[in-house]
Order: structure tokens, then sequence, then C-alpha cells
């Protein structure tokens, strides 16, 4: 078992009574009664008020790009039927993010919930904060620290951070959490807590919830136990005890194929609310993956060999000691990788800096000398042409260029001038009003191309774009996704060109195809990608802060030292544990079709 300083971070507990015995005392006192007299009383009176639509609706409507009535329904049937208690578990893709929104927000309106939490994995905590936000006008605290639950309102957490248990005091970390009464708990990717003895499940079976509401669209793999474990937390006693559902359910033990489909569908259907794609009428549009090689010249080449040589064994402070690999390869990396111009302009600094040891600065002086003898920048004459191949097919073709690096957004924007093509910049720190001007002078055709940074897009629409080139890109496939997602949304109705420049016989070329290929563009609906890497414990933060794949793409370009065979290697692994995610899920979302969508 894996722990640090007495805290246990494994999922497992294999003697849990011995771990959780006596840890809550069940005697109320006179304060206690009353309390949960109150509460009985508070439902009650939700129970006899007559529900029959959305109130919240209309204040809503103008923030959401369109209007599913299988999401407001969903929401209302969860709050009127269900009294909050559900497991909602529709096919991904159909939008349970803005269903559960929906619910929040009518909670508030009627004057039902105050306190709410929201439990989700890690890499969706600031993309729930944001659609919250923009959508409701709800603003979510994320817990950071375990004293982040004093006068907690509005909360929301990675589970995987709060559920640590300390093993040495006997208590969680996060135990402040379950001292709150909340109003309304929240578990996105709900199917983590198929397994009753593991500190996630209990984290979250010893919170204090009046309302309950889980999310996923696979709540079991290949157990039916799994189903059983995540509907007693829900409801407990639902199901009836462990074994009356063996006898019931169990055909002769196999703990796939139930006995009795049809019952365990309708006792499901008390408390699940699942729709499918084809119910609703939503059909994605596939991605075509487009990897452009950009062949350097001779003399790019040793530009780029010695950037290289730069980053991993000449980068000295100017006391002599050597910056940490890991360090150099996360600061400078992705800028002098982005491309010719967001190079020099960090190869400047290092030279000018007083910072750095002076053979380090020579050695960043000789490369800029370098560099101002090209006549030729491949990557961006690339582009260049691209942009030309796909203006060619059609006069209204839209173009969304992303880079990672403002610089290189200015730069582009000046080389592609010639083309007499209208270009709308987007980056970070343009104001809401800005923004929309910005984006409907896209959409309406006054502009052809828009060219925005990672942090200018975050949370917009551009269904109605069909070409996306990424000139560079992130190492983090969940980044890489979000771009994607801004074409890939309801309402696309064409099929989406993802283009990928990849520089030859560099690392670069590795990576876009680990994360275009095999990751991004493989045939899954927009959604599903981030349920593959949570469910193989990658979608979180790595030891240094940063995606776990990223982070092990960077320690392989560190280990590999500049050798493309070692590095190809180690990519290769990368590709095959997602390749093995991705048929464990196909797997288990087919098992969940044969239960669930049963007839």
């Amino acid at each position: 078992m894996e722990k640090e300083e007495g805290i246990t971070i494994n999922e497992n507990f294999f003697n849990e009574d011995s771990i959780f015995d006596d840890k809550q005392d069940l005697n109320f006192e006179a304060p206690g009664l009353l309390e949960l007299k109150k509460e009985m009383q508070e439902v009650q009176s939700e129970k006899e008020e007559k529900i029959d639509d959305l109130l919240s609706y209309e204040l809503i409507k103008k923030n959401l790009s369109y209007k599913l009535p299988h999401q407001a329904n969903g929401a209302l049937s969860i709050i009127r039927d269900m009294n909050t208690h559900a497991l909602l578990a529709d096919e991904v893709g159909l939008g349970k993010t803005i269903t559960t929104g929906m619910v929040i927000k009518e909670s508030i309106v009627r004057g039902f919930v105050k306190k709410i939490l929201i439990l989700t994995p890690p890499s969706l905590v600031d993309q729930w904060v944001a659609e919250l936000k923009e959508k409701f006008e709800l603003d979510f605290k994320i817990v950071e620290s375990a004293d982040d639950w004093v006068d907690s309102k509005f909360m929301i957490a990675s589970l995987d951070r709060v559920k640590i248990f300390d093993n040495q005091k006997g208590e969680f970390k996060h135990k402040l959490a379950h001292e709150v009464n909340w109003d309304l708990v929240i578990v996105d990717e709900a199917h983590k807590l198929k397994e009753r003895n593991t500190v996630r499940w209990k984290f979250v079976d010893m919170l204090k919830k009046k309302r309950f509401l889980l999310l996923t669209a696979t709540p079991f793999q290949n157990d039916l136990l799994e189903l059983y474990n995540l509907l007693n937390l829900l409801k407990k006693g639902h199901l009836g005890t462990v074994k009356e559902f063996r006898n019931k359910f169990l055909y002769k033990g196999n703990k796939r194929y139930p006995l009795n489909p049809l019952e365990l569908r309708k006792k499901l259907g008390e408390l699940m609310i699942r729709r499918k794609r084809t119910e609703i009428g939503i059909d994605y549009k596939p991605r075509v993956p487009k990897i452009i090689p950009v062949e350097l010249t001779k003399e790019e080449k040793v530009i780029y060999d010695n950037i290289c040589d730069l980053i991993k064994s000449k980068y000295f402070l100017a006391s002599g000691s050597q910056i940490n690999g890991l360090l150099a390869v996360y600061a400078i990396l992705p800028k002098i990788t982005s491309s010719s111009k967001s190079a020099i302009e960090s190869l400047t600094k290092i030279w000018q800096s007083d910072e750095y040891h002076e053979e380090t600065r020579a050695f960043a002086k000789g490369i800029l000398d370098d560099y101002a003898k090209l006549r030729v920048d491949s990557k961006i004459e690339t582009l260049f042409n691209l942009v030309k191949e796909i203006r060619a097919r059609s006069d209204d073709e839209k173009i969304l260029i992303y880079t990672r690096h403002p610089t290189t957004l200015r730069y582009i924007v000046e080389k592609l001038a010639p083309l007499n093509l209208k270009i709308v910049e987007f980056m970070g720190g343009l104001d809401r009003e800005e923004k929309t001007r910005r984006i409907n002078e896209f959409k309406s055709g006054n502009a052809d191309i828009l060219i925005s940074t990672d942090t200018g897009a975050e949370g917009l629409n551009f269904q109605f774009c069909r070409n996306l080139i990424n000139y560079d890109l992130p190492w983090n496939p969940m980044s890489v996704e979000q771009r994607i997602g801004r074409l890939d949304r309801i309402g696309q109705k064409r099929e989406m060109y993802i283009y990928s420049l990849a520089t030859k016989e560099t690392m670069e070329e590795y990576v876009v195809d680990l994360i275009i290929n095999k990751m991004c563009c493989v045939g899954l609906v927009i959604g599903e990608l981030p349920i593959i890497l949570f469910n193989l414990g990658l979608d979180g933060e790595g030891e240094y802060g940063r995606n776990k794949i990223e982070e092990k793409l960077m320690m392989s370009f560190i280990d590999s030292k500049h050798n493309l065979d070692i590095f190809a290697s180690e990519v290769s692994q990368i590709a095959k544990i997602v390749d093995t995610g991705i048929r464990e899920y196909r797997e288990m979302e087919k098992a969940n079709k044969e239960i669930l969508d049963v007839k």
C-alpha cells in the first residue's frame, strides 16, 4: 500500500471495519433531534409544493447555446419525481453538466438548497466552475486545503484530493466536509464509487446530505455488485441486502448477466434517468485527423538540435549550478518550439539576463546568430500553404488556428497578411463584450480566420467552423481535447478537419502522433477521453503539478537525451496504455448498454 507520512493514498481497505469502527456517534441529543425534525418538515414542504416547470429557465436561457428539451425535462424529473435523489446515466455527449446545472439553479431559486458540494475528477474541476459561472451565473469555490470547508456554501472539489485518509490519526484529512449539513451533493463520474471498501466510497458515504445526485454513463463495468454498491450509496436498501440482490438478480453467480433483467431495469428506473443519443437525435460528426509534416532545412535542424542541447546540458544559473532539467523543459521548451519568433524572444531573454551563467548566455547568443542567418521559416511557410489549400475548397471555409503563445499569434497574423484574409485575434485578457464582438465577427462572415491562444477561447462555441489548425500542440491531451471541443459540439453539422503541424525528425513528431492519432481522433465522442484517462488514473496532476501524461512525456524527453529512438519507444508505451484504456471503456460501455438499455 502506497503511503506518505502515514496518509493513505491507496484506494482499497482490506479490513474496512477495523479502520472505520466507532468513528461515528449514533446517539442524538435534543438539538440533533430538533434539527432532524426541522429537515423532515422542510422535505415534506417541498413534496407538497407543486412543480410543473423550471422557474429558473428564464434566468439562464440567454446563456445556453441551444434549447435541448431532454436537459430541462431531465432536471425537472430529478427534482419533481425523484426528490433530487437520482443517478443521471445519460450517454456521453448529451450534456449531463447542463442538466445538473439546471437542477442546481432550480433548487436554489425554489429555496430548496443553500449548501452544495460537487465532487469531480481532477481534470474537470475548472471546467465545472466555468460552466456554472458562464451558463448559470453561479460562483463555486474550489477546495484547495482542508480549511476551505469553513463557511462553506457552494463548493467544488476533486474527489481524489479530498478523499485522503490519515491512518495515524484515524480520520480523513478533509474531515470538516463531514461536519457540514449539505443540502445537495453531486458526484461526477460516479462509477469510481463502485467498490465499497475504498476511501473514495467511504468519504462520500459519510457526507451528510439531504439530496444526492450521481453522474455517470457507465454505472458498472463487469460486476453487477458494482451497480449494487453505487445504488446502495445513493439509497440504502433500494436493491435489498447484498444477499437478497444476489439471490434475486445474479444468475447462477454470474456477475455480469442478471437474472430477471426487466425487473432490475424497473428498480433502476425508480432512481435512474438515462437517455441515448439515438433517442434524442444528437449525432456527433467525425473528426478527421490530418498531420501536416514540417520539413526543416539543414540550417533549421542545426538550430533545433542546439536548442535541445541548451535545455539538457548547457542551462546554468550565474552561480554555476545547473537548472533542474524538468524545470527547464517546462519553462522554455514550449516557447522555443512554438515558433521561430517565440524562440528568438525566449533566447534573447536568456542572452541578456544576468541570472544565467556566461556560457549559457553565450550559447543562447550563438543560436540567435544562427537564426539571424536564416532566410526561410519552414513552419510558417507550411501554415501559409495549408491556409491557401483550405480556402481553395470554398470561400466560406472558416479556420480556427490555435497557438500556445501570444508572440506566436502575432507572428502568424503578420505572416498571413499577404493572403488578404480578415483575421480576428483572440487571447486572454479580453472582456466579455469584446469577446462577443470578435466571435460575432468570425461567425457572421466578416472574418475568415480566428487565431486564438488556449486561454482565450475557453468555454466558447465555434461549431459553425469545421477547420482547426494546431500550429503548436500542448503535450497535455486534455488541452488538445478542449481545443477540438470548441468545434465538436452539439450543432456541428459537418465532419471536422483537425490539422496539426509536426516537425519531422523531432520529438514533436511523435507527440503529435500520440495525442492526435492515438487519443483525440480515434472515434471517441466528446467527453469520453476524460473518462478513459480518469479510469486509467492519468487525468490528474502528477508529481510536478502538470497533467500526468504531459509529465510522462517531459520526463521521457529528458531521459532520452535527445535520442529519438528511445523517446519513440517511451511514447509507444504510453500509446499502449491508452489503447488498453479505450478497449476497456468500450467493453464497459457495451456491458452497461446490455443491462441499462434492455427493453
